[in-house]
This record gives structure tokens, sequence and C-alpha cells, in this order.
């Protein structure tokens, strides 16, 4: 699962301020908005990872991990930042298993306490690899019989297991107030990483720093087209 790109975008009357900035050196127009667009690109990601972050239960390295960037190059003429990613499992959720046997207790989201999920039990594979797990069974059930735990149970007789998920991450980047805050930290950057690669170009002619004072250069997002 994958939401839209968000791709950078340099307005035209911006375009033509770096142009008229560079007069004279008409090679560093080209580096210089590659410059600052990759710049903010990679700033872009770590902002994503902080906002996502502030909503759920989750490390940092795990949500950053889904978020890839495409910077601009010679030959690439796009540059965007996409998360891609499938639903978490929900043993990334600081899963416990309760002694009584009663189920699990996870913490998906900051603002919530933890979760019990009934009838659910933390298992690890023979490939190794450790979940939260329940059993088929959508009948009545009975309850817990401590003399006789479901472990005791010859594994034929036993009913099949499913790894319990909860949402994916770009899901969560795709919300509405995520998404603006993530846009507006996006913007803030762009302009500032525009007036650094401007002043840096102009500090190797041996130029006065520029200052400027233009408004935020826009972003948008728009669908990849896949």
């Amino acid at each position: 699962m994958s939401k839209p790109p968000i791709y950078m975008t340099i307005d035209k009357s911006d375009i033509q301020k770096i142009k008229r900035t560079l007069k004279g050196i008409k090679e560093a127009i080209p580096k210089v908005t590659q410059l600052a667009v990759n710049r903010t690109l990679s700033g872009v990601r770590t902002d994503t990872t902080n906002e996502v972050a502030k909503v759920v239960a989750l490390k940092k390295k795990t949500i950053r991990a889904t978020i890839t960037v495409k910077k601009l190059g010679r030959n690439n003429a796009t540059a965007y930042v996409r998360c891609r990613g499938s639903r978490v499992p929900l043993m990334a959720f600081g899963a416990r298993e309760l002694k009584s046997g009663k189920g699990v207790s996870v913490k998906v989201l900051k603002e919530e306490g933890r979760k019990i999920v009934k009838h659910a039990f933390i298992a690890k594979m023979s490939s190794g690899h450790e979940g939260v797990f329940w059993r088929k069974y959508e009948g009545p059930r009975k309850k817990w019989n401590k003399k006789f735990p479901y472990s005791k149970i010859p594994k034929q007789y036993r009913l099949p297991i499913v790894e319990l998920f909860s949402f994916a991450i770009p899901d969560v980047m795709g919300n509405e107030p995520t998404m603006a805050e993530i846009m507006r930290l996006a913007g803030i950057r762009l302009k500032k990483e525009v007036d650094r690669a401007l002043n840096y170009e102009l500090s190797k002619l041996k130029s006065s720093t520029l200052i400027l004072t233009e408004p935020a250069l826009l972003m948008k997002t728009e669908p990849l087209g896949l």
C-alpha cells in the first residue's frame, strides 16, 4: 500500500527569481535548483517520520523505513517523497501477553492507553518470527481452564492461527491533519534551502550574502499515475 508521492514544485516566479539572481552564471541555475530540492526532500523525510511518530506508538526507525526519497539528478527531472508499507504487525506496538491468559495488551495510538486484544497470544514461529496471533474460530468460547491450558492440546487438534495487524503507516501519513503539517514544514524547508543554495553559489563569486524576502515556495501533492 502507498499514498500519492509528495512532489516538490517550485513556482515559476521563484524560478525567475533564481535566474535574475544568478544572471551571468546560467550554469549555476540547475545546480541551485537541484541542491535546494534534494536537501528539502531529506528534511521532509525527517519531518514525516516525526509527525507520524506523534500519532502512533511506533519506533521512528520503523516509520522511517517505509519512507523513500527520489532526488533530482542529471537524468532525473522528478523528485518526490513516498511512503509505502503494509499493515503493521501488532507485535510492533509493545505487545505484552497477559498472565491471566485472557489476551495481549498493545499500545497503538500515542494519545490512548493500552488496549487488550482478547483471546490473542504471542508466539514464535519456527522461522524465528514472533508475533501476536489468535486462532480461527467463530463459535462460542468456553471459560479458560487453568488446569488444562490450550498449549497442552495435541497440535493436530488445534485450530489454525492467524497473525494480527494494525493499520499501515501510509494511512497515518495520509490523514489530513498530519499531511497538512508535513506540507507546511516542507514549504518552509524549501524556501530556506533555496536561499542557502543561492548564497552558496554567490559566495563562490565572493559576493555579499543574499537575503531573500519572497513568500515561501509553493508545494503540492499530485498522484504518481501508477
